[in-house]
Order: structure tokens, then C-alpha cells, then sequence
């Protein structure tokens, strides 16, 4: 019932795209799908000479296929499996490795870039091919992200993991049977991801609510009844089944769609994402692994963002001390201990976290104006948020269902690393989130701390 639903708002949202530049206009879930990627990409661009933009990886699970299903239908396709940049142990979307696609497809025209693969792929292809202004074509490998059909992606940058504006594939192939067969922490990868729709939702809400940041209805609760199906079907997910699989890699496609409809990451990103952004910049400014894919970590991430939210909705009015606050932020005077916040960045990535918290937190009097409007609307506020919020304890019963990290020493994060990443995390973006409003009511420190060491317990 709930594939079906998707299944019509899919159409429906292809429909809406009608032809336009950088807009899906092509959904197409099933079975056997290397036929119908050719037939389709070779209707569409009958003269191009085709790119199937691979890793290693990829290119065995569905790169070769798609490139002699091309050939077979008359076409010119051509195998390219991008390696890891050097020095580095895998392929990373970072801004040397587009440049270089971007080099790659530029001569002639006619070329055409047809990705196979999931997260890093799809990120490095769509922002080449958008900064071409060309269409691209993506096949989904795996359920692992929802940035198929959403019009930004991941990229680190000078350091700093950022959301950057790109497009959306002109047409998504996701073959339910490549995808089941690919590796389990993949798919539960993307389950992670897709658990933290209520709390980018509330994130979302309470940034309207305090700083007038536009919310748009439609895209907040297009998810709602795959959501819902989901969490039910978090076993079948973990045992890849078809089944489980298929709506899985349905509702990751309505997510992303989400987020191009908003012209925004907020439907589907919030505080739990800056954990895992700041995870990932760590690792990278240490040249260090990854503690784990972004979903993965994401799903970690969610259960201690549900707690939070949990603590924060349970603060009565009268608790919120203005005068307290003020004392707290009286001027930016603090920026200056950034580099102890944040000792595992290197200088340049701090001055960059400089400017973004420098854009995003108030101070003085402009904290007081703030907080004080937030008090006197604090019983509608705490309502509204709540309103959206699923239990914490069904988070966590979800990951485990699906067989995924739930807490952070599972990824390899020790105690104290996770509740400091929870203390500062928020100061990576210029966009407010539930974090920075308990920072600012002087919640976050001691509550970063409870909330992870429940979640370990």
C-alpha cells in the first residue's frame, strides 16, 4: 500500500518537473533495469557519446552492465571508474575530484555522464555536470543517501563538509535487485538517514518559529506515510528483503525530492547532520577513516537529536532565564576560543567555522530580543515541535531492528568524543537548529552529556 502511495507521488513529482532543466523528469523502480536505462537514455540523447561514471565498486554491481546494454542498443558508452585522489584510501566528492570530471566531460558537447553508485558518485557527477549546465542520468547501487533526486549535494570543500546547491538527475534508474545485493551496512545506511525526517522536521519548524526562516508545508509532510511505513519495516530492511529494500529505495527518492521542492536541505537535514558532518571533518583534517558511512552516523545521531529534543520540549516558560543568557553570550568575545573548541580541525577549517557561527549566533541585546520573543511564545512553540516528534525509545528500537549502529561507541566514537561533538557541532553552518537554542538557554552542555551516556547505557 505504502509503495503504491509513493509510487503516484513519484509520477506526480516527475510530472510537476515537465521537461525543465536540472529537474528529475524520470523515476523508474524495478527489476532487470540495464534495458530500460539504455532505452531510455538513448530516446532522450540519441547522438551523445555516453560516460558511465563508476568507482570499483560500482562498476561491478551495475557499471558494466549499463555500458554493454548501451552498446547494445546502438550507442557509444564508455566505462570511467574514478579512483581515490592521491594519498587517499577511497573516493571522496571534494572539490579536486569534480574539477577533474568537470574536465573530463567538458570536450565535446555531445558527451553525455550517466552515474552508477550511490552517495560520492551522484555528488561528484551532479556538480560537475551542473557546473556544464548539462543533464545527467543517475543508476542508484544502493539505498544509502537520498541525494538522488535532490537538487544539492555533500561536498567537502576547503576542509568544511558543505550542502551546496547543484541539481537533480534528469532520470533515476534504482534496481531493487542490485541494490538488495549490495553490501547490508549500505542500505542500513540510508535507513539511518531517512530516520531523522521528524527531527529536521522540528529543526526546520523551530527556525521559522524563532527566526522566520520560510517553512513550506508540502515538502515537510510529503514523507509522512512512507515514514510511518518504514519504521515498521525496519527488520525486513536490515534482512534485505525485497520487499523491505523497495521501500526503502522508494521513500530515499521522495526524500530528495523533498529538498528540491523546498530549494532546501531542512526537509531532511537538521542538528543530527551536523553531527556527522563534524565527524567527517575531523577525520579529514587528521587524515584519518571515517568512523562511518554519513547515514550510518546520521542514524547515530538522530537518537541522541530525539533525546535532546525530548529534554528541550520538557522546559517550562518560567525556566528561561534572559538574564542568565546574556551573561553567557554579552559579546563575541568567546569566538576567540574557537581553536580549543574544536581541536581536531586545523586552523583553516576553524576560521571557516568562525564564519559561520559569526553569521548565525546573537549576542547582548539582540540574544535578549530574541530569547524574550521565544519565552512569550514558548507554550505554542514547544506544541507545535512536539507535535512532530517521534519517541526517542522507537528510534533506537528501529536501528536495532534494522540492524544498524545505535549509539556512538557502535562507530567507534568514545564517550567523551560524542558528547563534545553534541556541544559544538552547531557552529560548523550559518543554520539554526534545536542545538543552538539550548546552547543559548544554557541546556547543551549538561544535557549533551545525559543524552549520551543513556544511549551507551
Amino acid at each position: 500500500m505504502a509503495d503504491a502511495a509513493i509510487e503516484a507521488s513519484l509520477r506526480t513529482l516527475t510530472a510537476e518537473a515537465n521537461g525543465a532543466p536540472g529537474k528529475t523528469r524520470h523515476v523508474e523502480v524495478g527489476q532487470g533495469l540495464a534495458p530500460r536505462v539504455a532505452a531510455w537514455v538513448a530516446q532522450a540523447h540519441p547522438d551523445a557519446d555516453h560516460q558511465v561514471i563508476c568507482d570499483a565498486h560500482t562498476a561491478d554491481a551495475a557499471g558494466r552492465a549499463v555500458v554493454q546494454a548501451l552498446t547494445e542498443a546502438g550507442t557509444t558508452a564508455q566505462l570511467v571508474v574514478l579512483p581515490p585522489q592521491p594519498g587517499e584510501d577511497y573516493l571522496l566528492c571534494e572539490d579536486g575530484v569534480i574539477e577533474q570530471l568537470r574536465e573530463r566531460l567538458a570536450p565535446p558537447p555531445t558527451t553525455n555522464a550517466i552515474a552508477v553508485g550511490s552517495g560520492t558518485i551522484n555528488d561528484i557527477v551532479k556538480m560537475a555536470t551542473a557546473k556544464l549546465e548539462r543533464p545527467y542520468q543517475c543508476v542508484a547501487t544502493a539505498a544509502s543517501m537520498n541525494g538522488y533526486t535532490s537538487a544539492i549535494a555533500a561536498v567537502l570543500s576547503r576542509g568544511v563538509k558543505r550542502t551546496l546547491p547543484a541539481q537533480q538527475a534528469e532520470a533515476v534508474f534504482a534496481d531493487i535487485d542490485v541494490i538488495a545485493a549490495a553490501p547490508a551496512y549500505l542500505n542500513q545506511a540510508g535507513f539511518g538517514d531517512l530516520l531523522s525526517k521528524p527531527y529536521s522536521h522540528a529543526d526546520w519548524l523551530l527556525s521559522h518559529l524563532v527566526r522566520n526562516v520560510p517553512y513550506e508545508e508540502r515538502p515537510a509532510r510529503l514523507l509522512d506515510e512512507a515514514y510511518d511505513a518504514l519504521l515498521g519495516e525496519a527488520a525486513a530492511v536490515g534482512a534485505s528483503t525485497t520487499a523491505g529494500i523497495g521501500l526503502l529505495t522508494r521513500t530515499i527518492l521522495l526524500s530528495g525530492f523533498t529538498m528540491a521542492i523546498a530549494g532546501t536541505s531542512a526537509p531532511a537535514s537538521g542538528g543530527e547532520h551536523l553531527v556527522s558532518h563534524y565527524w567527517d571533518m575531523e577525520q579529514h583534517c587528521r587524515d584519518q577513516p571515517l568512523f562511518g558511512l554519513h547515514g550510518t552516523q546520521v542514524g547515530v545521531a538522530t537518537r541522541l537529536s530525539a533525546m535532546l529534543f525530548e529534554q528541550l520540549v520538557a522546559v517550562p516558560a518560567e525556566a528561561i532565564d534572559l538574564d542568565a543568557a546574556v551573561s553567557r553570550r554579552p559579546d563575541a568575545s568567546w569566538l576567540e576560543d574557537l581553536p580549543r573548541r574544536h581541536p581536531r580541525l586545523t586552523p583553516a577549517v576553524v576560521e571557516e567555522v568562525r564564519e559561520q557561527i559569526t553569521a548565525k549566533q546573537h549576542h547582548g541585546d539582540a540574544l535578549r530580543d530574541e530569547l524574550a520573543r521565544v519565552k512569550a511564545q514558548w507554550p505554542e512553540i514547544q506544541a507545535i515541535v512536539r507535535a512532530v516528534l517521534v519517541p526517542s525509545a522507537r528510534i533506537g528500537e528501529a536501528l536495532r531492528e534494522a540492524g544498524a549502529a545505535d549509539r556512538p561507541s557502535a562507530i567507534g566514537v568514545e564517550r567523551d568524543h560524542a558528547v563534545a561533538t553534541l556541544r559544538v557541532c552547531r557552529e560548523i553552518r550559518n543554520r539554526y537548529v534545536a542545538l543552538d537554542l539550548m546552547e543559548d538557554l544554557g541546556l547543551l552542555h549538561d544535557a549533551a552529556a545525559r543524552v549520551v551516556d543513556a544511549v551507551e547505557r
